[in-house]
């Protein structure tokens, strides 16, 4: 299980703004806003851009205000000032979005880095959200990689110093070899690997670095007792064969919000890492599902 996930981890009025609702190349986080209705904001992951979240966005704007985020650097977006520090920018300027654009009771969702982004956030108190939901996004990458949930953020980073400098002195051409290593358990679609190996080429060699290493050293497994707002985490196992990797798979999720209260899990044993081209009508159900419960609370 080590290697397959581990392979998953590394490869974030109405307002009817089809575009430049918030694009600039000096931000380090910009939006595209369609749809109306409850806010809803879409986060993507590590080296993907926007352009992930697209059928999902298509779909959601029929009910809602779907503010679909990029983030500098990754893919197509030409990378920021703040490329070296990109977490602790996206995280800022992700507070300021929402302060200044007054959105009320939005929903967070983010994909795998997007995803730990999402807990993060949903652990701001200047911030308040309805709810937040991750998709193959954990709390801590650090298990995935020692599959031992005692291991701590400190323990994980010499390696993740090492991956940082392996990253950010890369050429796209190695960027591109990295992550074709575990491709085939991104996606259950090789159609789509064309999608993901483009983005990487394209990514910014410093944001990667930086983004890596703040991931793989950040553990907020101690705080999620505190959280306030409720969090969907949704895990994908269908990179695994066995009913014994699912159960596996399963029980580590589970351990990562065991002292979590109001964190739900909800695991698809069919897709892999990009849910949302592996299983998009199951995605898209289970997001409006969850945004419908939140709101009869």
């Amino acid at each position: 299980m080590k290697k397959t996930i581990f392979s998953v981890a590394l490869t974030a009025a109405s307002v009817l703004l089809t575009s430049n609702s918030m694009a600039s190349e000096t931000q380090c986080l910009n939006a595209n806003v369609s749809g109306q209705g409850q806010a809803v904001l879409l986060l993507p992951g590590f080296i993907s851009d926007e352009s992930v979240w697209t059928e999902v966005r298509n779909d959601l704007a029929k009910q809602y205000q779907v503010h679909q985020l990029s983030i500098a650097g990754f893919g197509k977006n030409k990378a920021c000032g703040q490329a070296s520090t990109i977490m602790s920018a996206v995280k800022g300027e992700l507070a300021t979005y929402l302060s200044t654009n007054k959105l009320q009771n939005p929903i967070l969702i983010g994909h795998s880095m997007g995803g730990l982004l999402a807990f993060d956030t949903s652990l701001n108190p200047n911030i308040n959200l309805k709810a937040a939901i991750s998709v193959d996004g954990l709390p801590f990458i650090g298990p995935i990689f020692t599959r031992n949930n005692q291991t701590t953020a400190d323990d994980l980073t010499p390696q993740a110093t090492a991956m940082k400098t392996m990253y950010q002195q890369a050429t796209p051409e190695q960027l591109v070899a990295f992550t074709k290593q575990g491709i085939m358990l991104q996606t259950n679609q090789p159609s789509r690997y064309n999608d993901i190996i483009n983005m990487a080429k394209r990514s910014d060699p410093t944001t990667a670095g930086s983004a890596l290493h703040s991931v793989m050293t950040t553990d907020l497994r101690p705080k999620l007792a505190k959280l306030t707002n409720p969090v969907l985490l949704i895990g994908a196992s269908g990179a695994f064969t066995t009913d014994a990797q699912h159960q596996a798979a399963k029980a580590m999720y589970q351990a990562q919000i065991q002292q979590a209260p109001h964190v739900e899990l909800a695991m698809n044993s069919k897709g892999h890492h990009f849910l949302m081209w592996d299983q998009t009508n199951w995605l898209i159900n289970t997001i409006k599902t969850y945004i419908s419960q939140q709101s009869d609370v």
